[in-house]
């Protein structure tokens, strides 16, 4: 069995759920396949916008912006019909009353003024419900049957609404349960991602940016003998090609590598998503919608000595604390990290000696109101503030060698570890830093 999961680039117009189901049938042939699909393109920011004007009690923009995502869905059913009395379709029908039942959702809750968090996550599963029949629609369309089923049915959360973690003894049931009543050579299901259902059948969100995580689990359970990533790349490379000219396609790569990837980059993965196909050295495909005869890059255990990937983010601020003081005492770094968990924002990097620290965040992040924050510290510390700086992270496969920092002739501010013992990150300043990723490239890998 394969599990073969589509992001948003791959639904994101009609001829691409298309082409998204010519994939799937071709898959089809050799093995039994389960799919995982996205919502289409924006529709899930759509969802964010429509639910923040639901929070406002907005009933105008709710049902307008309503509209243009209710047309954009039956549009795409309607080039996908086959026949032209296309509104007695069975699938047509279903994502019809999918899109009522979501209409009166909106209406009532800014109706009553009230947008819970469970209400908000019932909103936003809407976007994947309605992009699963579509897909099914498309696989029905090649003569092989096939039905959408809500991971929230299949997969029990328990933690809160908006931010959920698996209970993976009841969802590993609940997952065989299921399958066991699907002739899998007959049918092909479409699965819904990244959310949840708990012991009542109510619909609990899981992270968006850890999405993957559900249909990791669905192969996980079902014990699948590969997975395929469709999106849109056909490989796996050295750096961003917008801004090296002529990157290393890599053919196979190592778990921890790509965990490693997706830690300081890398959005075609989750780290999450890698460790149960490690477990069981489960191969990992990542394939290209939009060139699906590429080879694609193959995640499995492999071990090699050389730099992989090479990434720059100028869009760093660096706050270094110094106080000679600090040596055996406690506390230091509480009270700052404190300051930015009361204002949510999220540390990127962070660095300590004996006598000092630092914290990179995002530049979006960093505000005049937050410098002063930080006022009151100056007393204990001297504090240096470093805006503009760049961050540039190297991943190997094994770290033995650090001649990579030598190539860098920018002025060094922080240097971080690894969280998969795999990556280096430098923090610079520098003038141009596409410049320097492509300087840094072509001397490192000029050498393999």
């Amino acid at each position: 069995m394969k599990v073969l999961k589509f992001g948003w680039t791959s639904v994101w117009s009609t001829e691409m759920i298309k082409k998204t189901a010519e994939i799937i049938i071709n898959s089809k042939k050799n093995d039994d396949v389960v799919i995982v699909v996205s919502a289409m393109t924006k529709v899930t920011n759509s969802l964010f916008d429509i639910c923040d004007n639901v929070g406002i009690w907005n009933m105008d923009n709710v049902l307008a912006m309503f509209q243009i995502l209710k047309e954009k869905h039956l549009n795409v059913a309607k080039d996908l019909s086959l026949d032209w009395n296309y509104e007695e379709n069975s699938y047509f029908l279903k994502l019809n009353q999918e899109l009522i039942n979501l209409e009166d959702i909106l209406k009532w809750a800014t109706i009553l003024k009230n947008l819970t968090d469970n209400s908000k996550a019932k909103i936003l599963y809407y976007g994947e419900i309605l992009s699963s029949i579509l897909v099914s629609f498309a696989i029905n369309n090649l003569w092989v049957k096939s039905n959408n089923y809500l991971s929230k049915n299949l997969i029990i959360c328990e933690w809160s609404y908006m931010n959920s973690e698996c209970d993976f003894i009841k969802s590993e049931d609940l997952m065989w349960k299921w399958i066991e009543k699907i002739n899998l050579s007959k049918e092909i299901p479409v699965i819904t991602w990244f959310w949840w259902g708990d012991d009542e059948w109510d619909v609990y969100l899981f992270d968006r940016w850890w999405s993957d995580y559900v249909w990791s689990l669905v192969w996980r359970f079902l014990k699948a003998n590969s997975i395929e990533i469709w999106t849109d790349v056909d490989w796996i490379m050295s750096a961003d090609p917008r801004t090296v000219k002529n990157p290393i396609l890599w053919d196979e790569l190592d778990y921890a590598v790509c965990a490693e990837f997706a830690l300081v980059w890398a959005k075609v993965l989750h780290p999450k998503t890698i460790s149960p196909a490690q477990e069981k050295f489960i191969p990992v495909y990542i394939k290209n919608t939009f060139n699906p005869t590429a080879k694609g890059t193959k995640i499995c255990k492999k071990i090699d000595k050389w730099l992989k990937w090479i990434n720059i983010d100028s869009d760093q601020v660096l706050l270094n604390f110094i106080d000679p003081t600090m040596i055996g005492w406690y506390g230091y770094v509480y009270h700052v990290v404190k300051i930015l968990y009361d204002e949510k924002i999220s540390i990127d990097a962070i660095a300590t000696t004996e006598t000092s620290f630092s914290i990179s965040i995002k530049s979006k992040s960093f505000s005049k109101e937050l410098s002063e924050k930080f006022f009151w510290l100056h007393e204990h510390f001297q504090i240096n503030i470093y805006e503009n700086v760049t961050k540039i992270s190297f991943v190997w496969d094994t770290i033995n060698d650090y001649t990579a920092l030598s190539y860098i002739e920018d002025e060094i501010i922080m240097v971080t570890g690894w969280a998969y013992w795999k990556s280096l990150t430098a923090f610079v300043k520098t003038d141009d830093a596409k410049w320097l990723l492509v300087k840094l490239h072509d001397k490192v890998f000029s050498k393999k």
